[in-house]
């Protein structure tokens, strides 16, 4: 990951210190802002430089969906071609959706272990080189109505439905949406992809989950 610059913008200095950390290990170059203002001037000079912002949803005075939708405004004409994963505290299904409107490529709880953020930000900007067991396993993030679940593997997909492991047994004909790059880019898509939960398959250690998309469903 040699050469790709990350801007983190959190008003949680220890959160960030630890974030920069875990990146800088990675190979990440690093830019840290505990004010919201502060990251959005440079990030005005320095767009193109940019490949990544980390940017947490709740700040005092410029709260992140203000930041996106300000930063979006002010380059309309150049368009950077970096990416933008939020941070967020809470499972708020709205709030996500609002910052994937305003252009967020990815979303990371707090709460979750910050190995499964690294696996985020190697996914979504579709970098090769980071050594996972089996590059081939995708790991993606599933939102639920009510609640925000993590840990699901894709399996496969087509034309009609969608297959992936769980650690976790979902409702049939739960509303789910998937985020995953692989399925939105088959879809035609920049959103997370609506789905509805048709079977749930106990295995050994984990449930295979078969969905139908929501545009498709009867």
């Amino acid at each position: 990951m040699l050469g790709k610059n990350v801007v983190i913008v959190d008003d949680c200095k220890d959160y960030t210190e630890l974030i920069a950390k875990k990146l800088k290990r990675e190979g990440f170059s690093i830019k840290s802002f505990t004010a919201p203002d502060k990251a959005f001037d440079y990030i005005i000079k320095n767009g193109q430089e940019v490949d990544l912002i980390i940017l947490d949803l709740m700040m005092p005075k410029l709260n992140g969906l203000e930041f996106l939708a300000t930063l979006s405004e002010r380059q309309v004409k150049t368009r950077p071609q970096y990416k933008v994963c939020v941070l967020s505290d809470k499972h708020d299904l709205l709030e996500i959706e609002t910052a994937f409107k305003l252009g967020a490529s990815e979303y990371f709880l707090k709460s979750e272990p910050l190995e499964i953020l690294v696996e985020k930000i190697y996914e979504f900007m579709e970098v090769s080189s980071h050594p996972t067991p089996d590059q081939k396993k995708e790991f993606i993030s599933l939102l639920e109505i009510t609640n925000i679940i993590h840990d699901f593997q894709l399996v496969n997909f087509d034309e009609n439905n969608v297959t992936l492991y769980s650690r976790e047994e979902l409702p049939i004909h739960s509303t789910i949406q998937i985020n995953s790059e692989k399925l939105k880019k088959f879809k035609q898509t920049t959103m997370p992809i609506n789905c509805i939960v048709d079977n749930c398959e106990i295995l050994d250690e984990r449930i295979l989950i078969t969905c139908q998309y929501l545009d498709q469903a009867a």
